[in-house]
């Protein structure tokens, strides 16, 4: 074997060299960007998780506020439950509409904790859009439900002196 084939050799270890690092150095751009991928769905799925558990409590401590207003108000005078009748919608839709809308947070928080990386990236990129305009609409029935007890209150305390008064019958 002349110098030629030594050179010829020598260039062929040296492309097998070139080309393992080469395989190596694309491995692990792989593996760093699957890494970030997986960080940033971590990440996106973490926030998402975080506004609906927000959302589930808002909906649970504005349901309580709402139970505790009907139990007062079942204590009341029938003269007093009576003026207040009027604002029976509290009871018979806002708050049915205020429990649907908590066990809904509920089983949305439950299907995108189970969100796993592969499958669960296609799910988040696809349904979050939509998630979090179903948790922005139920904000809104819940603002409304805190607003109508606030109300209820207001003509709760007036029917109260009313009745203290006399002047309600």
């Amino acid at each position: 074997m002349g110098s030629s084939g030594v050179i010829a050799v020598l260039a062929l270890i040296v492309s097998l060299a070139s080309a393992y690092i080469s395989y190596r150095a694309f491995s692990h751009s792989v593996s760093v960007h699957e890494l970030e991928s997986t960080l940033a769905f971590e990440r996106g799925k973490s926030e998402l998780l975080m506004h609906v558990e927000q959302s589930r409590n808002l909906f649970s401590s504005a349901r309580r506020e709402i139970e505790q207003l009907r139990f007062v108000l079942s204590h009341e005078p029938q003269q007093v439950q009576g003026a207040l009748k009027n604002y029976d919608t509290l009871f018979t839709e806002f708050l049915p509409r205020l429990v649907g809308s908590e066990r809904q947070a509920g089983l949305l928080w439950d299907e995108i904790h189970a969100w796993r990386d592969k499958s669960g990236r296609s799910a988040f990129a696809h349904h979050t859009p939509r998630f979090r305009s179903l948790i922005e609409n139920d904000r809104v029935a819940h603002d409304s439900a805190l607003f109508c007890a606030q109300e209820v209150r207001a003509q709760l305390a007036r029917a109260r002196d009313l009745f203290n008064r006399g002047l309600l019958e």
